[in-house]
C-alpha cells in the first residue's frame, strides 16, 4: 500500500472519529498501525507527531481563484509539503487534488496553509495541514457486468 493510500485511510478514520461515529476494533488497529508506520525516528530533531515521507508527485491546489499545478514533495498523516506553488496566504483553506492515473483514482484533501517559503524562481513551497475528511474518486471505464436477464 502506498504512503498516499495510508494518509488517505488515516484521514478518513480520524474524520469518522471526529464526527462522533467512533471506530470499531479493526479500524482502531489500522489507525494504530498507520501511526506506527509514520512514527518519527529517534534522530528527528523536531517536535512533529509524524515522520514526513519524501515523494515526487504532481498535484493541483484549488480554492478561490486557485487552480494551479504543484509538486507534492512530502506527505504525512498530518500534512503535506508542496513546491512550485503560487502565493497563498497563511491560514487559507484549499483543496489538494492528487490523481493516480494508473489506478484511475483521484484523492481530494482539504488543507490549511500553515507556512509559506520562497522556492525556485517566483514560486513558493507551502506547508499544509490536512483538515476534514478526504474524498476518493474512482474514474475510468465502467466495468461491464453481464446479466442473466434478457431485455424485453
Amino acid at each position: 500500500m502506498s504512503s498516499l493510500d495510508l494518509v488517505f485511510q488515516y484521514r478518513t478514520l480520524v474524520g469518522k472519529c471526529e464526527s462522533g461515529v467512533g471506530l470499531d476494533f479493526d479500524e482502531i488497529d489500522l489507525l494504530t498501525r498507520i501511526e506506527a508506520a509514520f512514527a518519527p525516528t529517534e534522530e528527528a530533531r523536531d517536535d512533529r507527531r509524524f515522520r514526513r515521507v519524501a515523494v515526487e508527485m504532481e498535484a493541483m491546489v484549488r480554492g478561490g481563484d486557485l487552480n494551479d499545478k504543484v509538486v507534492l514533495s512530502e506527505l504525512a498523516p498530518g500534512g503535506l509539503v508542496v513546491r512550485q506553488a503560487p502565493y497563498i496566504d497563511e491560514g487559507m483553506q484549499i483543496e489538494v487534488v492528487i490523481d493516480d492515473p494508473d489506478a484511475d483514482l483521484s484523492y481530494r484533501f482539504k488543507a490549511r496553509v500553515q507556512w509559506l517559503r520562497e522556492d525556485v524562481h517566483d514560486d513558493f513551497a507551502l506547508g499544509l495541514e490536512l483538515i476534514g475528511v478526504p474524498v476518493l474518486i474512482h474514474y475510468g471505464p465502467v466495468p461491464v457486468v453481464e446479466s442473466d436477464r434478457i431485455a424485453a
